[in-house]
């Protein structure tokens, strides 16, 4: 009488196909999982990033212009500021009288169409002059004498030293720049209350603070620039004069 031999063990077309699709299902969870973490660890440095350049574009500013003597103009759509910082730093010291020669800045806020179609680069300019503070005269503005706003030591004294070259505000990472749609430089005077005209010093005397108000994009995936309305971001600083002339110039 024969033997039948017994069946060997394994796995049968159909539980190969089972195990194969369930594979197949881990490993397109598995790849999502991983692409959409990328995704979001992308967004996070995009938004570090430009949070990094939002406070750098508004220190930078509010370096120079805490300590501005004297409001030049601002452009017609406020997108442009001329300021001048009298008293920058002490070049000499004449012992015997304690006259002092000191530099002055005149700085010039203006931007230019950035690389990137639709989008702007904040540049600044910054000349440099001397003049003579001689001790125990008076150093506040004088708007009895033309022109305007100046102390009188300044006026008869002052010399252009050095005129400066234009330079981006802040550096730009060239694959991940700051996609800066709108600034607005906007002065309020004492009581808080807008100076709805631009123009020159006559009419910006006033003012006694700045409101520096800013439009970006945050950029999309793989670098491109976002094109949704909700991507678009506003910032706002504002910035106390400090300085005795500014505060004190219609006193």
């Amino acid at each position: 009488m024969k033997k039948t031999a017994g069946r060997k063990s394994g796995f049968t077309l159909i539980e190969l196909l089972i195990a194969m699709g369930i594979s197949f299902l881990l490993l397109i969870v598995l790849y999502y999982a991983y692409s959409l973490s990328g995704i979001f660890i992308e967004r996070g440095t995009n938004i570090t990033q430009n949070q990094s350049y939002v406070r750098t574009l508004f220190a930078k500013i509010t370096e120079d212009l805490q300590f501005a003597n004297r409001l030049n103009a601002l452009g017609s759509n406020n997108d442009e500021m001329e300021f001048e910082i009298f008293n920058r730093k002490v070049l000499e010291v004449d012992k015997n009288s304690n006259d002092k020669v000191v530099e002055g800045n005149t700085i010039v806020y203006s931007t230019k169409p950035a690389a990137t179609a639709g989008f702007i680069v904040l540049l600044k300019k910054t000349d440099k002059y001397k003049w003579m503070m001689k001790f125990g005269h008076s150093q506040k503005p004088n708007d009895d004498v033309d022109p305007k706003g100046y102390p009188d030591d300044m006026r008869n004294s002052k010399q252009e030293t050095e005129a400066g070259q234009e330079e981006e505000v802040i550096e730009q990472d060239k694959e991940k720049p700051f996609l800066l749609k709108s600034i607005k430089f906007i002065s309020y005077d004492k009581d808080g209350k807008k100076i709805e005209a631009t123009g020159e010093y006559t009419v910006l005397k006033a003012a006694r603070s700045m409101r520096v108000e800013i439009e970006y994009v945050e950029q999309g995936e793989k670098g491109e620039a976002a094109t949704t309305k909700g991507n678009t971001k506003k910032a706002t600083e504002n910035i106390i004069f400090t300085s005795f002339s500014m505060q004190g110039a219609d006193k």
